[in-house]
């Protein structure tokens, strides 16, 4: 079956356009077209126009543009390869393929093979890792002003940064209709394990068990919380006994403080305020992933 390459040329903070080229040769090589995304939004519509015609479809950039070729591929039923050229990469990096190495992604489509993973949706949207809210979402949203930066060193800014003007505040959450009520830094759902780049704020998460795992980062300090917050690159943060862990195949997360707005962030993008509905969907993308090493 035919493939079509949808490139984000901003993806990466200039990475991605500086790669243009050899992304084009390496497309030229391996007998896939390309199309560069010319503004937000356009990705959805040239994915779905090669999905219509009967290709399969890679997604060359971050997360971000990942996510939104992925749900073309899970809503039309075709496969999806990935170049990871982003500063996140971390769905990228969850299916085997290595950021560091762009263009050897182009292997997969020739000599990978086929794996069958979950995905979540948050109020109706696919997403491919994390859907979070609290600290999390107001530390993505100042990331996304920031252009100097990029990947795990943005994102530790970007904690800096928010630790100094945020605060916990009260959530209430629903899994699989166990209600809890909570005062917390911040609640992450994640179909997989990790996101800004290699955080691994879910670290039991698989992509085809069918379920969510949900964290909570409950009331603490903020000298607690710096203190702790490097655990979360090996995924030993969970340890802690203010971090609360669960598993479901739906979610549901309210803000219980109405004088303060919370949105909710879903793969580093914006989806808007809560309340937030998240589910597993079991199977719902065949991912076309790189050959084992040799």
């Amino acid at each position: 079956m035919p493939w079509t390459a949808i490139v984000n040329p901003v993806a990466g903070r200039g990475r991605t356009q500086k790669l243009l080229p050899e992304l084009e040769r390496a497309a030229r090589d391996a007998g896939i077209e390309l199309h560069v995304s010319p503004e937000p939004g356009a990705p959805t519509k040239l994915a779905r126009a090669a999905a219509d015609d009967g290709r399969d479809l890679v997604a060359c950039g971050g997360d971000g543009l990942v996510t939104e070729v992925a749900g073309v591929a899970a809503d039309t039923g075709r496969r999806l390869a990935i170049v990871p050229t982003g500063a996140g990469n971390d769905f990228a990096r969850v299916l085997g393929y290595d950021p560091r190495h762009p263009l050897r992604a182009f292997d997969a489509v020739t000599a990978g093979h086929d794996r069958v993973v979950d995905l979540g949706k948050v109020n109706g949207r696919w997403y491919t890792c994390v859907t979070a809210s609290g600290f999390d979402a107001e530390a993505n949203r100042w990331a996304n002003t920031v252009q100097r930066l990029s990947g795990t060193t943005l994102y530790v800014a970007a904690v800096l940064r928010t630790l100094a003007v945020y605060k916990p505040y009260p959530f209430r959450l629903t899994v699989d209709g166990e209600v809890i009520e909570t005062r917390a830094w911040l609640v992450a759902v994640g179909n997989g394990p990790a996101y800004a780049g290699g955080m691994n704020i879910a670290p039991a998460a698989r992509l085809d068990d069918g379920l969510l795992d949900v964290t909570v980062v409950g009331d603490m300090s903020r000298p607690t919380f710096l203190r702790n917050f490097p655990k979360v690159f090996k995924g030993t943060h969970v340890d802690h006994p203010r971090i609360t862990t669960l598993r479901g195949a739906h979610v549901q997360l309210e803000a219980l403080d109405a004088s303060v707005p919370m949105e909710i962030y879903a793969d580093g993008e914006r989806v808007g305020p809560l309340p937030g509905a998240m589910e597993a969907v079991r199977d719902a993308l065949t991912a076309r992933v790189p050959p084992a090493p040799a």
